[in-house]
């Protein structure tokens, strides 16, 4: 039964692996290509329907120009003739003069607007309510034309040509010859008293068949362009519904949605009513207010490529299966034979070496198992070795970081002496020599040998004197020491590195202010903290995170390695519970503290000081 379980575990292990590293990559980039060629052929179709909507909207404008300059060359030819002709046929006295004067109206109408085959009428609304056509003769009532939005516009702003339009699917303009699903655009002005001086005309309309309207029916035969819509200045469908209620009762309830280039939304226009998403496109008409929305079903664009991704899904699907029952035969023929390795590998996990497994299997799991066999005896004995190794290195770490700082810390004091002799006389010499005696006899003490906190702030008075020699006085030292903490036993030149730090990059730079460095010892929680603080330019973030986590070095490399060399060393001495804490604010201050555990800080015996450093 336990050999049945880590055969079931090792399985559970290679599928888990094999579904991670193939077969999750292999869908990962099926469906990626999948989406890149489902989005290129979707964009395919919207640059179709892109050229589709210029030809629409080019012809639309077209026809709108056309409109506009025959309205207008029409009111205002000859100094108003044509206008001043409606006047008079409105204002004929009976029938046989009413005649006469519209056919010289109508005569002059087909005269002035030629090429005109395609304007279906043109009519004069007089202000008394009347009316005068041209063509043919426009049945609307007047006042469903009067309450349209193009002849309150017109109205709205004499002189200026405006545009409206009809779908004759639902709208009968004409008795006659009026064909069905025909946009006519209505091109609309009214006239002030100097182009009707009469003063009896309202507005003059142009009633015209656009080849846009043509251009949308024929389009509808055509899957890859969906269908197409013109929404006018409400929103309210004005062309394209070809008798589709639910498609007029959809876009006015959703006025004002589709001024976007392309917006994805659900909607129940299939043309069997059933709901879909659609993706709409929609193309604003310049000086209309009106808006061409064309309209397809998503799954409609990339129809074709998903019925090829589907069977290919197929394939891969049966590939997979081949190799899952190839997998299986070929797991079930090596997974018994290696058991007693997994065995021994799991008592090696458990730090038994002593564990020797039997040989047996097939030739090259016998040789896996000679080699697990061979490798547990390399490793007991490396592990023998690697112990004794480790703490001969310790030891050589510890000593070649504690002597790293001598060299640095004596060439910065041989300078001083060197300027001490350029600059004044002999007087002064004495001292320095001795302060140095002092830190050279402290390096020169043997590696492993701690001495106290009060024995490594002597040793500090005499590089603060030799500082403030360097630095003709520039800063000046504070100390706060608790009393009680004067005889824990430190590492060597642990605080000297940080006020050199401290003097030599936070001090040197100040112009006017007198430096300040505090220097602290106390016991705070489970830790003695040794701080130094200078009021100097401070650290930026990037130098404090360096100095942290540290940097590689070479041999040659000695720059910038105080701070650096402390924190090894306590992490050293102390284990990793010792820590060091850098808070700066640039041209502000900064400060360095070091937190050692009190349960790893070994004490001398009761100690009086003699010095007070208050």
């Amino acid at each position: 039964m336990t050999g049945q379980k880590k055969q079931a575990v090792l399985k559970r292990f290679y599928f888990r692996n094999f579904t991670i590293m193939v077969v999750i990559p292999l869908l990962v980039v099926f469906i990626g290509a999948f989406s890149v060629v489902s989005y290129l052929i979707r964009q395919t179709a919207v640059e179709t329907i892109d050229a589709f909507q210029d030809s629409v909207v080019s012809a639309l404008e077209n026809d709108i120009r056309t409109a506009s300059l025959q309205l207008s060359h029409f009111v205002y030819t000859n100094d108003g003739e044509f206008p001043a002709m409606a006047a008079q046929v409105h204002q004929a006295a009976n029938a046989d003069q009413y005649f006469t004067y519209s056919q010289q109206l109508d005569q002059a109408f087909h005269t002035a607007v030629v090429p005109s085959q395609d304007i279906l009428s043109g009519m004069f609304y007089m202000k008394d309510g009347g009316s005068v056509y041209m063509a043919d003769k426009i049945i609307l009532p007047v006042d469903a034309v009067q309450a349209s939005g193009w002849y309150a516009r017109a109205r709205r702003d004499p002189n200026q040509v405006q545009i409206g339009g009809y779908d004759t699917n639902r709208v009968r303009l004409t008795y006659t010859g009026q064909r069905r699903n025909v946009l006519i655009l209505v091109a609309a002005m009214a006239l002030d008293t100097s182009s009707d001086k009469s003063g009896q005309i309202d507005l003059l309309a142009f009633f015209t068949s656009t080849q846009a309207g043509d251009v949308i029916r024929r389009a509808r035969g055509r899957e890859e362009l969906g269908r197409t819509v013109l929404l006018d200045e409400n929103g309210q469908v004005l062309y394209g519904d070809f008798g589709s209620q639910a498609l007029q009762e959809y876009f006015a309830a959703h006025t004002g949605m589709f001024s976007a280039d392309s917006q994805l939304h659900r909607a129940p226009l299939r043309e069997n009513g059933g709901s879909a998403l659609f993706l709409f496109r929609s193309r604003p008409i310049p000086d209309t207010g009106w808006t061409l929305v064309t309209f397809i079903e998503e799954a409609q664009l990339t129809r074709g490529f998903r019925q090829v991704g589907s069977a290919l899904v197929l394939v891969v699907a049966g590939l997979l299966g081949l190799f899952y029952l190839f997998s299986r035969r070929f797991l079930n023929a090596i997974v018994a034979p290696i058991q007693t390795v997994a065995q021994g590998m799991r008592q090696l996990v458990n730090n038994d070496l002593d564990i020797q497994v039997e040989p047996s299997g097939h030739e090259e799991i016998r040789d896996l198992m000679e080699s697990f066999n061979q490798m547990v005896l390399s490793l007991k004995n490396m592990l023998a070795i690697n112990e004794e190794a480790h703490r001969r290195k310790h030891a050589a770490e510890m000593q070649a970081l504690q002597s790293q700082i001598n060299p640095h810390f004596i060439v910065n004091t041989l300078n001083s002496i060197r300027f001490m002799a350029q600059v004044s006389g002999h007087d002064g010499i004495r001292r320095m020599a001795a302060a140095l005696i002092s830190i050279v006899s402290c390096s020169f003490r043997s590696n492993v040998s701690p001495y106290t906190v009060r024995e490594e702030l002597e040793v500090l008075d005499s590089y603060v004197y030799l500082m403030q020699i360097r630095y003709s006085e520039g800063f000046e030292v504070h100390y706060q020491i608790q009393p009680e903490c004067e005889g824990y036993l430190l590492p060597r030149l642990i605080l000297q590195p940080l006020v050199e730090n401290a003097i030599t990059h936070g001090l040197t730079e100040m112009d006017e202010e007198l430096g300040q460095v505090w220097i602290s010892v106390y016991c705070e929680g489970d830790s003695l903290c040794l701080e130094v603080r200078d009021n100097g330019q401070g650290m930026t973030p990037e130098q404090i995170e360096q100095i942290l986590r540290g940097r590689p070095r070479t041999k040659e490399d000695n720059t910038s390695i105080g701070l650096e060399n402390v924190l090894a060393r306590i992490r050293l001495y102390y284990g990793p519970l010792a820590k060091m804490e850098v808070e700066s604010q640039p041209n502000v201050s900064t400060c360095v503290r070091l937190r050692l555990p009190l349960n790893r800080c070994e004490k001398e015996e009761a100690h009086d000081p003699d010095t007070d450093r208050g």
